[in-house]
């Protein structure tokens, strides 16, 4: 007879967090709805634009003041990231854009045209966040934030390029030591005339 392993509580309350997370991020794949969330508090980033946050499902029990602490760490990681990544004449370099990000999500972003004006051809001229909303579902265990999904909806001027771009999707995030991180994503950008 084989001797049955048991996890530690710690580890298998890491590693439900880690699968309801998971779970959260993908069933928030389906379903592309254009409405953008709307917010129970608005804060103002670097870009003086509002962020309209709110606090959408809660999964697991979470006291409230743990919840709302847990929107406003998130909300601040995705106004740092956004106004890096798309806001002014030098975010085409999106210098600090990613310092919230994992090394493999960050090795992943600076790649892609979807996270940051980095790779766009041209000249962006004073880019410009016009719009910004985050809602931020959450997953609790034993009366802790234990992972998140923030659905981002961003509207970014670009006068150089005559345009006005939309980013939209979603970031995967986990706390860690000195904050929220996030390790995945799944962010698109639509291009449309100014």
């Amino acid at each position: 007879m084989r001797p049955r392993v048991v996890p530690s509580p710690r580890v298998r309350s890491a590693l439900m967090a880690l699968v309801l997370a998971t779970v959260l991020g993908l069933a928030g794949c389906s379903g592309d709805k254009d409405d953008a969330p709307k917010g129970d508090r608005a804060s103002s980033g670097a870009s003086d634009v509002a962020t309209n946050a709110r606090l959408g499902r809660v999964r697991g029990k979470l006291a409230k003041a743990k919840a709302a602490k847990a929107l406003t760490a998130i909300t601040t990681v995705v106004e740092r990231w956004s106004d890096a990544a798309y806001d002014g004449a030098g975010s085409a370099d999106a210098k600090g854009a990613f310092a919230a990000f994992s090394d493999d999500a960050r090795a992943l972003a600076v790649k892609q045209t979807a996270l940051s004006n980095r790779r766009l051809k041209g000249d962006i001229g004073d880019a410009a966040i016009t719009r910004r909303a985050v809602r931020v579902d959450l997953i609790a265990a034993r009366n802790r934030p234990a992972g998140a999904t923030a659905r981002i909806v961003l509207t970014v001027e670009l006068p150089g390029l005559d345009r006005t771009d939309r980013i939209r999707g979603r970031l995967l995030l986990t706390p860690a030591k000195g904050g929220w991180k996030v390790f995945g994503f799944d962010v698109r950008r639509g291009e449309g005339a100014s």
